[in-house]
């Protein structure tokens, strides 16, 4: 049922809850007759909801389909499960089971929500501070009271007995921002008389470099069904939006794979790169093309419409909407300026629709039963209470408190009717201790139960050691029918003969493991005897030359494979040394001198020397030195070998070196 449906008799008869002295009860057969058109919801299978009970898995062939972070809840179609997983109880559990807190029911939650709690922050609402601003008063405080809080505001429908719940969002512009449900019905009533006449709405969003802008309007069906009974509410709607214009935007502006704008990046440090350089003329281009489109627009549909619903998170986005001063193309002190109070996905015309229909939308609830005003009392007396521990003004919605700490989520009342289920067997397979597993299965313990303890888990999926799951596995081989074991997530029984097969095979990939390390290891040293032959003959070519650095390089690689390098590293040495000399003046002036002293003697008809050495000198092989000859350096006899250098004749190489010092 959409909001201008409420035009047709039914909004005259709504009042606050507990308005009236006697309060009627919800008529059967109105009842039947909204859940029959689809107006009402069907009522949730008894005991569906309950976490701490085991729940089976489903047939494959019956197409249901179960929700384990609800607790087990079984859903008959698949449409039915997608549309749980967007609503606020699921959102709610699953912030709880990231605090590894056991699921709520739906009664629970709706007894925490009908007790104050945050349905924005329970429901992930991307608003910003700025955006929270416009729940605040003018004297800059918190507004007051648990039901400023809640985006939704909730009516008796008196005739019936329902609850309608309507987004406080939509109230007509003009509304307190903390309106209770007395005060809310005259701006409900506006919004209501306005929709039906003709006004538009427009929804704006954007994220990540997506924009998408669209105009609504409630458009009267040409056929519209026909009208129930004065003041009961409409079983069918007579309405349907229409999207009269949109725009859709996009710009590269965030960093694959790493996430954020390019300018928050710049705030932590400086980047120079081609990405970066088109990523901030990107956002700049974006800016200027949401601007552009609301200026386009201004006349037409953002001057004339009757609310502005907007979700930009973050303050690049908010810029682009309310930045600039003067020149901004909203303002947020615009009562028609409101933030869309849930979640919603990446900016695209689809999504923008489904998030006018979903605001227009008027929820229509049948109230819980007697029985549970009791548990409902006990929520809200527990929420009333002060906490004596630190963290005090937590929020159940998991959001932040005051200071800015981390709020708790809120606990429901534990029924005390409600024992909670043997937590041995989730204890063991947590810890590891597969003996204790096989002990307990031994004894009868169920391996089906979804402890609360353990986020509804059951306990073969509690552990990640192998031999405790195999304990699970061996069990149902010895006990195939003693418990639903597919309930249990055991995948297949163990039985000694697959454990016998899988050692027959392990032992065969090892063997065949070892042979391969054999071959491989023949093959390395073939190939390791290939390389020394081919370096033996690259160090024996290299040795030929001149080049000692090269003759380093091969001898140490023929080190590294045992190849003897002694001869190589000889050479290389001798070579740097011949090297050295030649670069020495001294040594060059010494191989000069020798060189004159040569031709020196064969011009006077001296016997030849040898010009080797540094000191250039020549053994007298062959001829006998003169009766009496005697060393010109030390004065002894010559013996029969003496030595010679230019004209003088010494008896040592010492003589040698020392006269040539001193000349």
């Amino acid at each position: 049922m959409l909001l201008t449906d409420l035009g047709r008799g039914g909004l005259a008869e709504l009042a606050p809850p507990g308005a009236c002295d006697e309060p009627a009860e919800p008529q059967p057969a109105e009842i039947a007759r909204l859940r029959s058109a689809g107006a009402l919801a069907a009522p949730p299978t008894p005991g569906a909801t309950d976490s701490a009970a085991p729940v089976a898995e489903p047939a494959e062939h019956d197409g249901s389909c179960v929700c384990h972070v609800s607790g087990g809840v079984r859903f008959a179609t698949l449409d039915e499960f997608k549309a749980h997983c967007r609503s606020d109880w699921y959102r709610y559990n699953l912030k709880r089971r990231t605090k590894s807190l056991p699921p709520v029911s739906e009664e629970q939650f709706d007894a925490l929500v009908d007790g104050g709690a945050d349905l924005g922050e329970i429901s992930g609402s991307d608003e910003s501070d700025d955006e929270r601003d416009d729940e605040r008063d003018e004297s800059g405080g918190s507004v007051a009271g648990r039901e400023a809080k809640r985006p939704i505001v909730t009516f008796t429908h008196r005739p019936s007995g329902m609850l309608v719940s309507v987004w406080r969002c939509v109230l007509a512009p003009g509304a307190a921002a903390d309106a209770t449900p007395a005060r809310a019905l005259p701006p409900l009533g506006e919004t209501v008389d306005r929709l039906a006449a003709g006004a538009h709405w427009l929804v704006l969003l954007s994220r990540g470099g997506h924009f998408a802008a669209a105009v609504v309007r409630l458009v009267p069906l040409k056929n519209p069904p026909t009208p129930d009974a004065a003041g009961a509410l409409p079983s069918k709607p007579c309405a349907q939006l229409v999207v009269i214009a949109h725009r859709c935007l996009h710009r590269y502006v965030t960093r694959r794979k790493a996430g954020g704008r390019q300018s928050v990046a710049d705030g932590a440090k400086s980047i120079k790169s081609v990405g970066s350089s088109l990523r901030r003329h990107n956002e700049v281009m974006l800016t200027h093309d949401i601007r552009e489109t609301l200026a386009n627009w201004h006349s037409e549909f953002v001057r004339t419409a009757q609310l502005i619903f907007h979700q930009a998170p973050g303050p690049a986005n908010a810029a682009a909407l309310f930045g600039g001063g003067a020149d901004a193309p909203l303002s947020r002190a615009d009562p028609r300026v409101r933030g869309i109070p849930f979640i919603t996905n990446r900016p695209t015309l689809a999504e923008a629709t489904r998030a006018a229909q979903r605001l227009a939308h008027v929820d229509v609830r049948a109230p819980a039963p007697a029985a549970d005003a009791d548990a409902d009392a006990e929520v809200r007396r527990a929420r009333a209470r002060k906490p004596s521990a630190p963290g005090a003004g937590a929020r159940p919605g998991g959001g932040r408190s005051e200071g800015g700490a981390a709020a708790p989520v809120a606990e429901p009342p534990a029924a005390a009717d409600e024992p909670m289920p043997p937590a041995e067997l989730h204890e063991a397979a947590r810890d590891g201790d597969a003996q204790r597993v096989a002990e307990l299965l031994a004894a009868g313990a169920d391996p089906t139960i979804r402890h609360p303890a353990f986020m509804a888990k059951v306990a073969y999926d509690v552990t990640d050691s192998r031999e405790v799951r195999n304990a699970f596995r061996r069990r149902m081989a010895d006990a195939p029918d003693e418990w639903d074991w597919k309930a249990a997530k055991v995948p297949s029984a163990l039985t000694e003969d697959l454990e016998a097969s899988k050692a027959d095979k392990d032992k065969a990939r090892e063997r065949e493991r070892k042979k391969r390390r054999e071959r491989e290891k023949k093959e390395a040293k073939l190939k390791q005897q290939h390389e020394a032959a081919a370096l033996a003959e690259q160090l024996a070519a290299a040795c030929a030359g001149t080049d000692a650095d090269a003759i380093d390089a091969l001898a140490a690689r023929a080190a590294e494979l045992g190849v003897d390098d002694g001869a190589a590293r000889a050479r290389a040495a001798q070579l740097r040394h011949e090297q050295d000399a030649f670069a020495n003046p001294e040594a060059r002036r010494r191989r000069e001198a020798a060189a004159r002293a040569a031709a020196l003697e064969k011009r006077l008809g001296l016997a030849p020397t040898a010009a080797g050495g540094e000191a250039g000198a020549s053994a007298a092989a062959g001829a006998g030195e003169p009766t009496g000859a005697r060393c010109d350096w030390c004065g002894k006899p010559l013996p029969a070998q003496s030595f010679a250098r230019h004209v003088f004749r010494y008896c040592t190489t010492a003589c040698v070196h020392a006269h040539s010092k001193q000349l």
